[in-house]
């Protein structure tokens, strides 16, 4: 097989409507691999993206019974990444859960199933960092404005991320970091400290905590 067959192969598997999951994942990777092929002009002769691809390929990374416990449970794409990243017991525990429909209205299978492995894997500190609200982003920026030595752009990038959130957006593994290495600093500088007497300990003290300090 060359690699326009297998280009053609992967196209008529991703399109298949009658294919499982499983299948699917087995059949794909297997042509992409074999022949060497590229996540850029793959995704685009599917017709996809290439995050949404390469997530796809991520899973076929993982032992078969967690491949067929996903195919059976045949969760939105916006999930691949998520359970491709996951050990065994968190993709079982997000899955189960999953299964008994306990998530609420308001919340996307995507973060319910981010909840669930968090639960088993516990959320490190940029996870942590990263479910900080808009409301806590600006609270964070005003905070501070109040100290002349923090600089100007710091402020500007705390309100730019907390309208991104109160928008809705997540932020990006970049901006996690920047956002981390701001918090440090700010910690650093007693900006942010236990025993704030601010009236905002509690939200010193999660980012603290975070930040593991």
């Amino acid at each position: 097989m060359d690699k326009i067959d297998a280009l053609e192969l992967i196209r008529k598997t991703w399109d298949s409507e009658n294919l499982s999951l499983e299948k699917k994942i087995i059949t794909i990777s297997e042509a992409f691999y074999s022949v060497g092929l590229d996540i850029a002009t793959t995704a685009n002769f599917i017709k996809t993206t290439p995050a949404e691809l390469y997530a796809f390929l991520s899973l076929s990374n993982l032992d078969e019974e967690m491949i067929r416990m996903i195919s059976d449970a045949n969760p939105p794409k916006t999930t691949w990444p998520l359970l491709s990243s996951g050990n065994d017991d968190e993709i079982k525990k997000a899955l189960s859960a999953l299964a008994d429909t306990s998530r609420s209205q308001n919340e996307s299978v995507s973060e319910f199933i981010y909840q669930q492995m968090i639960e088993v894997a516990g959320a490190s500190s940029e996870q942590q960092l990263s479910q900080l609200t808009g409301g806590e982003m600006f609270a964070l920026a005003k905070k501070a404005k109040n100290f002349t030595s923090v600089n100007p752009n710091t402020i500007k990038f705390l309100n730019s991320l907390a309208g991104q959130k109160k928008r809705g957006k997540a932020l990006s593994e970049k901006q996690i970091a920047t956002l981390k290495d701001i918090l440090n600093n700010l910690a650093d500088n007693k900006v942010i400290q236990r025993n704030s007497i601010d009236g905002d300990e509690e939200l010193c003290d999660k980012v603290l905590d975070a930040l593991e300090r």
